[in-house]
């Protein structure tokens, strides 16, 4: 299963935790697994393109942890809500292999 976390401060995104595997299919051919991946990876250059010095972003052994250091930035506040947007696109289609949770 992928374990999204989204992390709030107030009304803003602080932190990402993606980690997991969807297992929805053979290795090689897990459509969710690389739905989430192409989503995630689109992200984690954009973020680092145009917002390399307000985020931290570690791709770690099946976990990606994306953060926000400066939570006042509107743009940066609307791309994450963009990637949020995108994985729960996903993560509603296939509920038995996500999870998708949001804490404050």
């Amino acid at each position: 299963m992928i374990k999204i976390v989204i992390k709030y401060n107030d009304k803003n995104i602080e932190q990402f935790n993606i980690s997991g595997h969807a297992n929805a299919g053979p290795y090689g051919q897990d459509l969710v697994c690389a739905a989430i991946t192409g989503i995630v990876s689109g992200a984690l250059n954009a973020l680092d393109i145009n917002y390399h010095d307000k985020v931290r972003l570690q791709v770690l052994d099946n976990e990606v942890i994306i953060q926000a250091l400066d939570l006042n930035d509107k743009y940066l506040q609307t791309m994450l809500n963009m990637l949020k947007i995108q994985i729960h696109t996903i993560t509603t289609q296939y509920p038995k292999n996500t999870q998708f949770k949001e804490v404050s």
